[in-house]
């Protein structure tokens, strides 16, 4: 064992053994780093769980990338179809990058049941949608059954079902209104066969869901002919890129939206998390900083007769600097140890039993999200480890400066 490890052994042994003002100090100074790694893991797992939670959220009810006309930009309704045989689809498409393809249509709508009435959109889904990704939502009853093609089932929101207080297994008044073709309105009666909750009060007060073909039926639209098609990308951080990809082999009258436009007040919102968390970043690592500092200060005053007898007896400036750094690793690697159990250990309860909860209306979400990612808490840990050692340098600056003669004096 060199000279430099026994010593910053020893002297690390003394601090967790002795009660004096420096071994209270260099325990607050972990304590600190250790709520500061907790602080920071929690921050980051629930800003950026929140933010994968809800993009993923509105991939599933939108899709990452949608192809329309540029006349249905400005509407949810489908108001001209979309021949899909001029899509050019082989040109762009990559299954490498695309996880799922569907169309769709969708129709303004008037329910009825008994003397209620409630107006929204009916969206029309083919047999690609993600079953899976919509499961989830699903509170009671089942999704669409699309072997039956013209089946006038309708999956309805726990907010529909409660104003027109419609179960499933009932059956639902729908009204169909296009004046230009008929001044009467077409009547269908739909089976409720499921109801979802997604959490996202502004789609689920105005969306139910149905099979394409019966609204392409109702509006006399060909087979080939819908409102739209959705795609939903295996890598959303590409949706930029790959939408550029689909719009050049598009024709010029259609276009393609990334659900960050169509969505953009949220994603404004959700993008603001980034920022709270860099400022929590920020502060934490300072607080952390600060007390490490003045914890080594304080050691280094306390340890500086015994600085004094090291220089008398050889020892190098070096040497003794590297003491005092192994001290400073020993007290960072305790509070980053003790704070990463604590934050992770935290983050699973959170992950398995969702032990905060989140009001739907304003956060899109029923429950605080948590995303961890490993490459996020090694990154944390090496940046409170390397702003530890560079703040380690104020406190060299005092042995620096010591003179051995004033040091040594016995008064």
């Amino acid at each position: 064992m060199n000279f430099e490890l026994f010593i910053s052994k020893r002297i690390s042994k003394a601090l967790f053994n002795e009660n004096n003002v420096s071994t209270r100090i260099i325990k607050i100074a972990i304590i600190a780093i250790a709520l500061g790694i907790t602080i920071i893991l929690i921050s980051i797992s629930t800003g950026f769980g929140l933010q994968s939670e809800i993009k993923k959220k509105l991939a599933t009810l939108s899709g990452d990338l949608k192809i329309s006309f540029y006349d249905n930009n400005n509407s949810y309704i489908s108001v001209k179809p979309l021949n899909v045989l001029q899509i050019n689809k082989e040109k762009w498409y990559d299954s490498k990058k695309i996880d799922h393809v569907y169309t769709y249509v969708n129709k303004a709508v008037l329910f009825k049941n008994q003397e209620k009435f409630d107006g929204g959109i009916l969206k029309g889904l083919d047999s690609y949608f993600p079953l899976d990704n919509f499961k989830s939502y699903i509170i009671d009853g089942r999704f669409l059954d699309f072997n039956k093609s013209e089946s006038l089932e309708i999956i309805i929101s726990s907010q529909t079902s409660k104003k027109l207080s419609l179960k499933v297994g009932d059956l639902v008044n729908s009204f169909f209104y296009d004046f230009s073709k008929s001044k009467f309105p077409k009547k269908r009666s739909f089976k409720v066969v499921g109801v979802y909750n997604t959490g996202y009060g502004d789609f689920d007060e105005n969306f139910s869901f149905t099979n394409i073909k019966v609204l392409q039926k109702i509006n006399g639209w060909k087979s080939y002919e819908v409102g739209g098609i959705e795609l939903i990308l295996k890598n959303q951080l590409k949706i930029s890129n790959y939408k550029e990809v689909v719009y050049n082999f598009l024709p010029p009258n259609i276009d393609v939206q990334s659900v960050e436009e169509i969505y953009s007040g949220i994603f404004s919102w959700i993008s603001m998390f980034d920022f709270n968390i860099l400022v929590i970043l920020i502060v934490v690592v300072l607080v952390a900083l600060l007390n490490i500092t003045i914890a080594i200060i304080i050691l280094v005053i306390e340890k500086s007769k015994m600085i004094g007898m090291m220089k008398v007896f050889g020892a190098s400036y070096r040497k003794i600097q590297k003491i005092f750094l192994l001290v400073t690793l020993n007290i960072i690697v305790k509070g980053l140890i003790i704070g990463n159990v604590i934050g992770l250990i935290l983050i699973y309860f959170q992950y398995h039993f969702k032990l905060i909860q989140l009001d739907p209306e304003n956060y899109f979400v029923n429950s605080v999200p948590v995303e961890i990612s490993i490459p996020n808490v090694l990154f944390v840990n090496f940046l409170i480890i390397i702003f530890s050692i560079i703040a380690f340098w104020i406190p060299m600056l005092l042995i620096s400066k010591m003179e051995i003669v004033k040091v040594l004096k016995i008064k």
